[in-house]
This record gives C-alpha cells, sequence and structure tokens, in this order.
C-alpha cells in the first residue's frame, strides 16, 4: 500500500466509486475466463502432443471438410486475440493525458476507467467465444484428428 502520508487527498464521489466497482468485477470475471483460456489452450497443446488414436474413423472427404472448419476455427480464434490486443493498446491512450495534461487528471482517470470497464465486458464476450472455440477445437482433435 502506498505512503500517502504527506500527499493531499482525494475522495472519489458515489458515481466514480460504482464505475470503480463495475471496473473491479469485470477485471476480475475477465481474470478468470483468460485463465480457462489458458487452461484450454494447454489441454489442446497437451493432446496434440500426445496425439491419441482418433476416437472416430471418418472418410477422406469429412476428414478434410473437418480440418477446414478446425482452420476456421483458429482464424476466428487469431483475429479475436488482435482485435483484443488493439482495444488494450488504444487503452493508453488516457493514461497518456494524466501525465501530459495539467489540472484534468481525475476526469482523465475517470474516462479510462470507463473506457476500460467498457472494453472488459466486451474482452468478457470475445473470450467466452474463444473458449467456446477452442473447445470445439480440442474436441475435433479428440474425436477425429
Amino acid at each position: 500500500m502506498p505512503d500517502t502520508k504527506d500527499t493531499a487527498k482525494y475522495e472519489f464521489c458515489e458515481s466514480e466509486n460504482l464505475m470503480l466497482s463495475a471496473l473491479s468485477t469485470n477485471l476480475k470475471k475477465l481474470g478468470v475466463l483468460v485463465l480457462v483460456a489458458g487452461l484450454l489452450f494447454v489441454a489442446y497443446l497437451i493432446v496434440s502432443f500426445i496425439d491419441p488414436v482418433p476416437l472416430m474413423s471418418i472418410s477422406d472427404t469429412k476428414h478434410a471438410l473437418f480440418g477446414a472448419v478446425d482452420w476456421g476455427l483458429w482464424g476466428v480464434i487469431a483475429v479475436l486475440v488482435i482485435y483484443l490486443s488493439i482495444t488494450l493498446i488504444r487503452l493508453a491512450a488516457p493514461i497518456g493525458q494524466i501525465v501530459k495534461s495539467s489540472g484534468a487528471d481525475i476526469t482523465y482517470l475517470m474516462h479510462f476507467t470507463r473506457d476500460l470497464t467498457r472494453m472488459a465486458g466486451v474482452s468478457f464476450i470475445a473470450l467466452i467465444v474463444v473458449c467456446l472455440l477452442l473447445a470445439v477445437s480440442l474436441v475435433f482433435l479428440v474425436l477425429i484428428f
């Protein structure tokens, strides 16, 4: 905890506290979902490394079709990860304004908090999609490939 003994004190108002509380909740949920996505990816890598015998035997045509679908799933995952990365990079602007400006730090901080809260919500949805796609690809890997 930082030492605030010799600094000026500022207390957030009720609406600012609500915004910070929402951000805290969204970041916790997002952190859990990133962990789930990471665990699914690790499971995929382990199963891929072990290379078990497929549980289902399918024709070459269906195998090619499922292979194309699997590639598509990974393409969507890549696009979502790129989108999330760009969104995070864009969040640096309000923090930069706090450093560059004078007299409006709290305003810029609250804009950053609002944008980060919104981004965490969108990221949560995107990561749910990533987790579902990873799970489908993992099922394909176990059953077919």
